[in-house]
């Protein structure tokens, strides 16, 4: 995704859609979208104000959540930067639209 992001697309929990997955990207579908039912599923939010959650599945269920800041990369179109206690991370965006946020799949993802 070479474009600029809609940031208003955005904004809001991300549900991760592991079935959805590919070699080359991770697929996240809004929250209270309709999955296949599942013990936990891992998540994004990107808050308005630039707050970030990561939200992982944890040991008994229960989630996980990292906290942290988020921005738009303006110098790498189709780009978002978060930061988790002062670890930065790119995350390039293949895919945008209001029901489907595709990510690129890091390396070691």
């Amino acid at each position: 995704m070479a474009e600029l992001i809609d940031a208003n697309l955005l904004h809001g929990q991300w549900v991760h859609a592991r079935e959805e997955d590919t070699p080359t990207e991770q697929v996240y579908r809004p929250a209270g979208f309709p999955l296949a039912p599942s013990r936990g599923r891992a998540g994004l939010q990107f808050n308005e104000d630039g707050t970030f959650k990561r939200i992982g599945i944890g040991a008994t269920d229960i989630s996980s959540i990292k906290e942290g800041i988020w921005q738009l990369d303006y110098s790498n179109a189709g780009s978002i930067r978060v930061e988790e206690a002062g670890k930065p991370q790119l995350l390039e965006i293949n895919e945008l639209k209001q029901d489907r946020l595709a990510i690129k799949r890091l390396p070691s993802q």
